[in-house]
This record gives structure tokens, sequence and C-alpha cells, in this order.
């Protein structure tokens, strides 16, 4: 069996999404199953198959794309800088994935919409193709503009050019795919919004390596809690979208009626210099401790008494399991997959998104409790180790690969009678095209490249994609 996982993004800037690859793939190469993982590298600009040293370089063809696709020739691919930026950039990765190669493989597993729905384009032979959201690019998009225009409603963003844009790939990326992998219920419903069929999705929750987890939190910490204080711990990107200002309120809202607790705060992210201004801004500098990137978390975690996972959208955070097997008491919002991962008032606790005062009122009941503590986080300790290991994980997941492996093969051979099960990505994906595109013969390339590409690419690529791309009469 040979698998490809796919990404259209940088793979070390994934964070629980790398994670989740490197642990699978890495599994499964220990157990003879041969996988690739193909990504970008957004500082070099290239299209790479991770440690074979294969790789496209996207320059190759971006000046092209640039001046072939310029806002003279086609304006609605410039109506937004950004949407110009990311579609010209996945014309690249579509040419770099031609260039690589899909089709030795029994099937490849794609980890985002674009992916999955650029592969689609790129396929001269039907490969099985299933798909993973990992969150919602059109929410999280919704978010970020929250941080510019705090009164921006979501039907608004969503008419945007950008927002339309989030939309389209997401729902192209549903058609594309022949099965859906997910972690949460919440995932589910969303992609189900986009006309994913019921029956083509698994439930897998996110796992983690208890293995390497033990080792790991073997290891001696040098983390110490200062004298007299409860530690309150995250860990994570900081970005907006993990709620961190949520966090740091609580705490401000917290520290007026008492003072025997400190915030850990572990990670980098584009955001890190904004809290840090909040936390001064709050009177908190006593009371939160920044760490910048921990290299061992579960060390980490050793004298921690409370996580919190205030985040605003997050799958299924890594950091949660890992929280729960270091038999901490964990606090998440009430929002995505996350509720899925606590039983109220027995594995964890679930607190409205956002809302600080909530909070709050949250983490005085546990640094009141320490009995509640223990009990709550004992057994979050036993659920996870049962439920959320790294073996079940891979083995439920092997055995959906097989699944659309066996029934490609049915199939291939003449008896193609797939069932409910199938999903007719052409059928679904045809009402969606628009006007005509060039062919690839028409962008400015090396003649060599151009052969190359040529003998790999379906006779009917087109550039710009009308799929996505629609001129406006």
């Amino acid at each position: 069996m040979k698998i490809l996982m796919a990404t259209f993004w940088g793979l070390q800037n994934l964070g629980g999404i790398w994670t989740y690859i490197r642990q699978l793939s890495e599994w499964y190469a220990e157990h003879g199953i041969e996988v690739d993982v193909i990504g970008t590298d957004m500082q070099k600009e290239t299209v790479y198959i991770l440690k074979k040293g294969w790789l496209f370089e996207k320059k190759a063809v971006l000046p092209a794309l640039h001046s072939s696709l310029s806002n003279g020739h086609v304006p609605a691919l410039h109506a937004d800088p950004y949407l110009a930026y990311l579609e010209l950039n996945r014309y690249a990765y579509e040419l770099g994935m031609a260039y690589l190669g899909t089709e030795s493989y029994d099937l490849i597993h794609a980890q985002d919409p674009i992916s999955a729905y650029s592969i689609s384009r790129v396929m001269k032979r039907k490969v099985p193709l299933v798909t993973s959201y990992h969150g919602s690019l059109h929410l999280e998009g919704y978010l970020d503009e929250l941080q510019i225009n705090p009164d921006t409603r979501k039907e608004d963003y969503l008419r945007t050019p950008l927002g339309n844009y989030y939309k389209t790939m997401e729902q192209l990326g549903i058609a594309a795919s022949d099965g859906f992998i997910v972690s949460s219920s919440w995932i589910q419903q969303l992609m189900q919004q986009f006309h994913a069929p019921a029956a083509a999705f698994s439930r897998i929750p996110y796992a983690v390596d208890l293995v390497q987890y033990d080792e790991l939190a073997a290891k001696q910490t040098s983390y110490s809690a200062p004298p007299n204080k409860q530690v309150i711990a995250f860990t994570g990107r900081l970005e907006y979208i993990k709620g961190i200002h949520v966090l740091l309120e609580a705490a401000s809202i917290l520290k007026k009626y008492r003072e025997d607790f400190v915030i850990w705060i572990a990670g980098e992210g584009s955001m890190g210099s904004l809290y840090k201004e909040q936390t001064q801004n709050k009177g908190l500098e006593g009371h939160v401790k920044f760490w910048g990137m921990v290299n061992n978390v579960p060390s980490f975690l050793k004298n921690v008494h409370i996580y919190v996972q205030p985040s605003l959208q997050d799958t299924q955070p890594f950091s949660v399991t890992e929280a729960q097997l270091a038999g901490i008491p964990v606090i998440v919002a009430d929002t995505a997959g996350m509720p899925d991962m606590v039983v109220e008032g027995k594995t964890g606790y679930v607190v409205p998104p956002s809302d600080a005062a909530a909070l709050a009122r949250k983490l005085d009941y546990l640094l009141t409790h320490p009995n509640v503590r223990t009990r709550v986080g004992t057994a979050a300790r036993t659920w996870a180790r049962k439920y959320r290991s790294l073996e079940r994980q891979a083995k439920d997941t092997l055995a959906v690969y097989e699944q659309y492996i066996k029934k490609n093969r049915i199939a291939e051979r003449g008896q193609d009678e797939m069932t409910d099960v199938k999903i007719r990505r052409d059928e679904r994906t045809e009402s969606l095209s628009t006007s005509a595109a060039f062919s690839l013969p028409h962008l400015p390339i090396a003649s060599d490249l151009l052969a190359d590409l040529m003998s790999k690419l379906p006779p009917d690529y087109r550039l710009p994609d009308r799929k996505v791309i629609k001129d406006r009469e």
C-alpha cells in the first residue's frame, strides 16, 4: 500500500495539523506502509515531498502566471490582493503536484479543501481521494476580519471576494473528494452544509502517541511553580483564533478577589507582542508568564494545576489531550470540536466562548477545590489513555484507506456498484463552470518544463480556474 498525505499549506506552519500528519505517517512507516507527505515551503516557495528531496520550484511558473493572469486579463482574480495571492499560488501548487506526480499512489489523503480540489484537477488516473478538514477557512477568515472590523456580520463577510473564495474552496474540496475523515461532530456538520453526504464520513478523533508522551513526561521539568501559586496553563500558537485575550481578561477579573494563581502561556505567534502589551495594560505582570516555544510539553505540564483552551474556533487541540494525559482538569470553550473532548464535570468543563466572566468563575471554583481538580484530572487521564491513543487512531484511519482502495479496484474491474457512499465529483462540480480559460501551452514557461507538465496534466486543464474565478457580466 502506498499513501500520499498532502496539504496546500506549509508543513511546519500547521501546528496541530502537522502533528496529525507526522504521527500518522511515522506510525505507518514503522508498520511497513509506504507514506509520502507533500506540502509547501512558504519561505523557499517550493512544493516538495518530505524526506525524499523531490521538489518543484514555484518560481519556475509564478512569474508567467502573474503576467498571463494579470488584472488586465482577469480582473475578477484581483478583486482582493490576498485572494489573488492564494489563487496564483494554488495554480503553482497544482503544477507542482502534477510535476511530482499523484498517480502512483493507492490513495491520497488531502488535509485541506484547497489541496483536495487542486489534486482532483491534475489527476489523469482516478486515485481514491479522502479529505480531512481540520477547521473552516471561511470561519477563520471571518474571525480575522473581526479583529479589524469588530462590527462585521458573517453574512456580509461571506459576500466579500475573499469570504466567497474561502466558501467556494470548501465547497469544491468536498465535491472533489470520495470520502472524509473528520475528528469531531462539529466539522462534519459544517461540511454537510456544503452537501457532503453523511454516509461518506468516518469520524476518528485526534490522538497522541502514548509511548512518546510517557517518555517526554518522564523527563525532569525545568518549569517550577512560584511559591504559594497555583498554575493555570495554555499551550499553542499565539493567534487571535486561540482566544488568549479571553484568558487574559478572565485573569484580570480573577485578580480582583484572589492572588494565588499564575498563568503560564507557552508558544509563539503573530499576536505575542500584543498579548504581552495587554498583560501590562491590565497590571497582570505578576500573574502571567510567557515562556515562548516549549519543546517538551508533557514535562512543562508537570507543575500545572488547571489547563484552559479558550479558542474561538478549534477542532480538537492536541494540547487539550496532552493536559488530560497529565491528569489536569481542562476548561474548553463551547465552540467547534472542543466540547466533544470532555464530559462536563467528569473529565473537564465547558464555558461559553469569549465569555471571560464565565471562565473566571470556573477558574475560581477549581482553584478553591483541589479535591475536585484531582478527581476530574484523574478521570480525564483514564479517558484519554483509552480513547486518544495513536495506535487506535492509526488503525481506524487505515481501515478507511483500505475501504476506498478496495472500492476503487472493484470500479477499475468494471464492477462499479459503489452504492450510496460514492461521491460523483465530476457531476457535482460541472455546474460551477462558467466561461472559457486558456490551456497550458499559452503559459510562457521553459519549453522542457512545459512539455513535461503537458504530458502529466489532463488534456482539459485550464487557467484560470473558472469554477473559482468568475468574470462579472
